[in-house]
């Protein structure tokens, strides 16, 4: 299955053609269009773009996502909201919301990398795992930096968060997992935190320049 982002439609908005999806008076999404957007290769590829009533498994695909965000930025949940579920157009998003219909699409993308991390992420009960990595670390720092690595994948950030330095928080991260490793106990946080590793800083919040604002040069 194809992982694609947000683009442009006809008018350049990135928005769909096509009719909503309804059914007994009610507005969804059509799930190919969420495979389209957010797909891995356990998505829906055998849903036909036209149906009348989404089944269960779509359902179930379509609530995994809205539970993911709150997980997300705000703004980018906002976003995703309007234009994946209410069916706005990327330029009637960046009219609401005063910014550029750039800047809409490039936060659509975004948003759409976060989301595919999140639903490929290993699900883990947080309580359970503080507790199973207590037991393994003697350091508590060591399970505060396995925490907040699982919480926002960025090292940079965890540092910041703990008040050390960035390559302390590598090398305790590396040496917890290769610790685990040895561990069949474990051998499912390994998997965790490899995953994580393979896509440090998905969850970063990064500040976009604004180059894609109006700018207006004056030449004398």
């Amino acid at each position: 299955m194809s992982k694609g982002n947000p683009g442009y439609g006809n008018d350049g908005s990135g928005g769909s053609s096509g009719p909503a999806t309804t059914w007994s008076g009610h507005y969804t999404v059509d799930p190919s269009e969420m495979e389209s957007r957010f797909a891995n290769e356990d998505g829906l590829s055998y849903v036909d773009s036209i149906f009348e009533e989404p089944t269960e498994a779509d359902l179930e695909k379509i609530q995994l996502v809205r539970e993911i965000l709150p997980l997300l930025p705000p703004r980018e949940a906002d976003f995703v909201e309007l234009y994946y579920f209410k069916k706005l157009r990327q330029t009637d998003i960046a009219d609401i919301f005063g910014v550029s219909q750039p800047t809409v699409c490039y936060r659509l993308s975004r948003a759409a990398s976060r989301i595919r991390f999140l639903l490929g992420l290993p699900r883990v009960e947080v309580e359970v795992m503080e507790a199973d990595l207590t037991g393994l670390l003697t350091d508590n720092l060591d399970v505060q930096i396995m925490l907040l690595m699982w919480k926002t994948t960025c090292q940079s950030e965890v540092a910041k968060r703990l008040g050390v330095s960035q390559g302390l928080v590598r090398h305790r991260f590396l040496r917890t997992v290769n610790r685990m490793k040895g561990n069949t106990c474990y051998l499912s946080y390994v998997q965790l935190f490899e995953y994580i590793s393979s896509k440090l800083n998905i969850l970063r919040e990064v500040q976009r320049p604004l180059w894609d604002e109006r700018v207006t040069h004056c030449i004398c």
